[in-house]
């Protein structure tokens, strides 16, 4: 199973803050039809506050039309971020972003028994870079939020970091922590990896 460590850092925290944070690289394209030609990097830091998600990509140009809050954004320029914090609860969310920041936001076990969370985007942050070098996507996930949603955060949680588009010019699938399935499905939390809060 795959690790990472979210190191701890001082409020407040900037984009500059995250030259200091581990990378995940999400760098596993298991399906011929579908590789990902793209470099995509995760870097995640904590507080007392919150988790604060970096993830960075050299896709260029984009593909975003999905500007209503939990539409297709994953047919888009999309990353996303599956996060169980809680260790004793099998539940996860998935949260889904596209290169002009609108989201997706969904709690559940499985990609059938899931439902959208009537969360204000703005208690997130989400922030997104477009350059001619490709995108990054900037966000935070309040302690506050997690703790209403799945009872409690675990210093040890599970989950993946993924890079899809499915309507792009080439559509593709990445993910750091391998998915075993003959077919793309992110939604399969038994191929999560570790995510630890560095003490």
């Amino acid at each position: 199973m795959k690790t990472y460590t979210i190191k701890k850092a001082n409020a407040p925290i900037t984009e500059e803050s995250f030259a200091h944070a581990n990378v995940a690289r999400v760098d596993c394209s298991p399906w011929p039809d579908t590789l990902c030609p793209f470099t995509v990097e995760a870097r995640l830091l904590y507080d007392d506050e919150a988790i604060y998600v970096n993830m960075a990509c050299d896709e260029h140009p984009v593909t975003a039309v999905h500007t209503e809050r939990d539409s297709d954004v994953y047919c888009d320029s999309c990353m996303e971020f599956f996060l169980a914090p809680n260790a004793d609860d099998a539940s996860y969310i998935n949260i889904e972003i596209n290169a002009i920041g609108t989201m997706l936001l969904h709690q559940g076990y499985d990609r059938h028994n899931n439902k959208k969370l009537p969360v204000a985007d703005e208690i997130f942050d989400i922030k997104t870079v477009i350059t001619q070098k490709g995108w990054q996507l900037f966000y935070k996930i309040p302690f506050s939020f997690l703790t209403e949603y799945f009872g409690k955060v675990t210093d040890t949680m599970h989950g993946n970091f993924y890079k899809c588009g499915d309507e792009t010019p080439r559509m593709h699938y990445a993910m750091w922590s391998p998915i075993d399935l003959p077919e793309p499905d992110y939604h399969r939390p038994e191929f999560f990896g570790e995510i630890i809060l560095e003490k």
